[in-house]
């Protein structure tokens, strides 16, 4: 059986990823760039096998510090800023992004999948604010000036080819990934 992909809708879908959220808003409130630090999010500081809520960019990079690790396994490196987390306060800071969002798009072209992640159906915003790299790269730069938030933005034509786009992309440069 073939399906012809042609004749099924094709929308212009913004997938927004937060890069290490937890972390990343950490970063923030401590005063530190949240692509730059070594910061990791732990359960409980005072619990050495306390697992590891999220950890910011370079953490990962630079010591292999991941979401689920244990804070035992987390190098005894000045560098290194742990914090307990702040789960109001994150999701505070997501309602305040998809305000953000609310600048582009109605509320029903918004699909919040999760505190860090979001559909955005751009469709009709076009031809207020550009093509679909444009719009991306506004709320990705507003973001940025506004919360100091990194994110990544994949574009497709459906919620499902956006999110690969952002995931493919994320192990390879180059095709529909708009990290921008």
């Amino acid at each position: 059986m073939t399906v012809d992909y042609s004749v099924l809708p094709h929308h212009k879908i913004l997938c927004i990823d937060m890069k290490s959220f937890y972390a990343s808003c950490s970063a923030v409130m401590e005063g530190l760039d949240p692509l730059e630090c070594h910061l990791a999010v732990v359960g409980d500081k005072s619990r050495q096998g306390s697992i590891v809520l999220a950890a910011s960019p370079r953490m990962k990079k630079d010591f292999g510090i991941k979401t689920g690790s244990r804070m035992f396994e987390i190098p005894n490196d000045p560098r290194i800023r742990l914090v307990e987390p702040k789960m109001a306060t994150y999701v505070r800071i997501s309602t305040e992004l998809t305000r953000l969002f609310h600048r582009y798009v109605p509320k029903d072209a918004i699909h919040t999948y999760s505190v860090d992640e979001s559909f955005i159906k751009i469709d009709g915003a076009t031809s207020l604010w550009g093509d679909a790299t444009t719009i991306a790269r506004k709320i990705k730069d507003d973001m940025e000036r506004e919360f100091q938030l990194p994110c990544a933005i994949g574009i497709g034509p459906n919620m499902l080819l956006s999110k690969l786009c952002l995931d493919l992309e994320a192990k390879k440069k180059g095709g529909c990934r708009v990290d921008i």
